[in-house]
């Protein structure tokens, strides 16, 4: 297998204290409207993206999280920009951020999820030719069928622009999207960022993958959901290897990372 027709993946990079490698893409960061769970993974996040935009009601999430022993830090986290269709946009929340300086923008299209309008809006910011690398702070959990289309509409724009990686970064878990290629994740192992805990789900239609690198390897399996599915895996190695014949979303579970809200935090040393 080539180089050219590899794709690597090492998400630890995101959620390291230090700054990302020299020569890496920097990332942008896409806030959801959906719970903050955990202000460290926020922070470090943020430190490592150079465009921040809020989908429409993400801001209030932003805006809440950055409350009671955080709220002096509220200026040091202002987004880029608040874009979608602005319908669940609090007031309070608005005057704050336009205030400072924050751009504000609607989209009136009923065909598309803020989601969506935040994607169209960070397009607008690069040449289509070039690389792109976009941190999604969202959740899996609450309304399943919000889950479902979130991952719907991963797949939709990794497919609509192949230069396109998205990163879900849920409550405990961060998910990804192999495509059918060799697949490489690393760092997953020896960074302390990461449970031993992964799965492969074919989401997104049936798949054949061969597999090294995991408790419970797989050589040209086919899986496929009602079928079988490689779920609740184990990582086994410093490097997993994923070939598969169709994309597969992969995600791997969290640790803890360690809580320090109670000083202000400065955003370039978080």
């Amino acid at each position: 297998m080539s180089v050219a027709e590899t794709r690597e993946f090492n998400p630890g990079l995101f959620l390291a204290g230090g700054p990302l490698p020299v020569g890496s893409l920097s990332p942008h960061l896409l806030i959801l409207n959906q719970p903050i769970t955990s202000f460290e993974v926020f922070s470090r996040l943020w430190k490592h993206t150079q465009y921040r935009i809020c989908a429409d009601g993400g801001a209030n999430r932003l805006y809440d999280m950055l409350d009671g022993t955080l709220k002096a830090a509220r200026e040091d986290y202002l987004p880029n920009a608040i874009h979608g269709d602005l319908d669940s946009l609090r007031d309070d929340v608005r005057q704050y951020y336009t205030s400072h300086g924050v751009e504000v923008s609607q989209d009136h299209d009923q065909y598309s999820t803020d989601f969506g309008k935040a994607m169209k809006k960070i397009s607008l910011i690069h040449s289509p030719s070039s690389q792109r690398e976009i941190l999604v702070l969202g959740t899996l959990a609450g309304r399943i069928d919000q889950g479902i289309g979130l991952l719907h509409e991963m797949i939709r724009e990794e497919t609509r622009d192949t230069k396109l990686r998205l990163w879900l970064f849920s409550e405990s878990s961060v998910s990804f999207i192999l495509k059918s290629t060799h697949n490489v994740i690393r760092g997953t192992a020896s960074t302390g960022f990461f449970t031993e805990n992964i799965g492969l789900l074919p989401i997104y239609g049936p798949a054949i993958i061969t597999t090294s690198g995991l408790e419970w390897d797989v050589k040209d399996w086919e899986t496929q959901m009602g079928h079988q599915v490689s779920t609740s895996n184990h990582i086994a190695a410093e490097e997993i290897h994923v070939q598969t014949s169709a994309p597969i979303l992969f995600t791997v579970e969290r640790t803890p990372l360690a809580t320090s809200v109670q000083t202000r935090v400065d955003p370039e040393s978080a």
